[in-house]
């Protein structure tokens, strides 16, 4: 990476690392970056969708499922062990990390892969949900660097792959006679 980026990149992480930290943010934050704090609703959401939505809710289903099983992978064993770049937290020993320090490496963000991928599929089919979700990922991606795991260019990578594979997934899915013109 570029000497210029790589300072700016540090730079960003430091100030939002050392700015100021009120509790009810940090609760907050570590409760949105939480994948597993949003499990009942995926499941209430899914059986919403599949049964109150037709085929347009299947097909958002099924697209949201393949891109847990494509992005997940993808960013967590094949990208981060093409780039290997050292998590932040390695660096940076401060009491502001508030949920520990992961071995793996740092970027892409999986979080930012996953959420942005499925925040694209859902504005692809459903467009006026489409602000929401993107509104929601952003908020998962910001947790990442709040607190103390990932770099912003982690995250902004992890969106533009998750956003890239989101849409390549409706854009296929879209092409299977099962799913001609739902979207």
């Amino acid at each position: 990476m570029d000497n210029f980026l790589q300072t700016l990149d540090f730079t960003l992480y430091r100030d939002v690392l050392f700015a100021p930290h009120p509790d009810w943010l940090n609760k907050g934050m570590l409760y949105i970056t939480n994948p597993q704090n949003f499990f009942l609703a995926i499941g209430v959401a899914a059986a919403f969708l599949g049964t109150r939505f037709g085929l347009k809710g299947r097909f958002l289903l099924v697209c949201a499922a393949l891109s847990v099983a494509i992005t997940d992978p993808l960013s967590s064993r094949v990208l981060k062990s093409i780039f290997q770049r050292e998590r932040p937290c390695h660096l940076v020993h401060t009491s502001h990390l508030l949920n520990g320090c992961s071995d793996s490496w740092s970027f892409p963000s999986s979080h930012a892969v996953n959420i942005f991928s499925e925040a694209t599929i859902i504005a692809l089919i459903y467009p006026k949900a489409g602000p929401w979700a993107y509104l929601f990922a952003l908020a998962v991606g910001v947790s990442r660097v709040y607190i103390g795991v990932h770099y912003p260019f982690d995250v902004l990578g992890g969106a533009a792959i998750g956003t890239t594979v989101g849409y390549l997934i409706v854009r296929a899915g879209e092409r299977l006679p099962l799913f001609r013109g739902v979207v």
